[in-house]
């Protein structure tokens, strides 16, 4: 009985350090070839006493609970907060995969809006997806290469707020937290 107690902490202790390291060289890795000095997609605020390096993610990765409900769902995104965003541009270089807009998926999520616009950027491995209440840029279609900093689009909102901006990254079709390379208020 111990040796099976010891073998299976072994077995237990082996994949999570396993897992950790998978997760750091997958860090790394994107850090060092894909998102180099990639940490921000706001490119211009509403207002000029805001700095964009001062505007971080606010909606979590991972678990969530609707604050009104109390119905706890999964967020598979992180989002920017409603405030001052104006202009949001492409974090890596890449190609425009799809444009479009589509309908809400999670509407107990009150980081999401009922009419969503998104752009999808992709390099050979990873890909971010930009959505929210935004006008995309119409001068962009599927097809275009672009490069880091390139404008996507413009949050719509009313007076000095912008809406919520989401974005969701994928890397070799699984989706990952894009948490580590943005800012964040966690």
């Amino acid at each position: 009985m111990k040796k099976n107690i010891f073998a299976s902490i072994i077995v237990f202790i082996s994949v999570n350090i396993f897992a950790h390291v998978q997760g750091t060289d997958l860090y790394e890795y994107i850090s060092k070839n894909i998102m180099i000095g990639a940490h921000s997609v706001v490119m211009e605020t509403t207002k000029e006493d805001i700095s964009p390096d001062d505007i971080k993610i606010a909606g979590k990765f991972g678990e969530a609970q609707n604050p009104i409900t109390g119905e706890k769902f999964f967020r598979d995104y992180v989002s920017y907060p409603y405030y001052a965003i104006k202009k949001v541009c492409s974090a890596l270089d890449g190609e425009i995969v799809e444009i479009g807009l589509k309908e809400n998926t999670s509407p107990q999520d009150l980081f999401s809006s009922p009419l969503e616009y998104f752009i999808i950027i992709k390099t050979e491995d990873l890909e971010i997806e930009y959505f929210g209440y935004m006008s995309i840029d119409k001068n962009l279609k599927v097809g275009d290469k672009i490069k880091k900093g390139t404008y996507l689009s413009t949050m719509l909102g009313g007076g000095d707020s912008g809406m919520v901006l989401n974005i969701r990254m994928k890397y070799k079709g699984e989706i990952i937290d894009p948490s580590a390379w943005f800012p964040s208020y966690f």
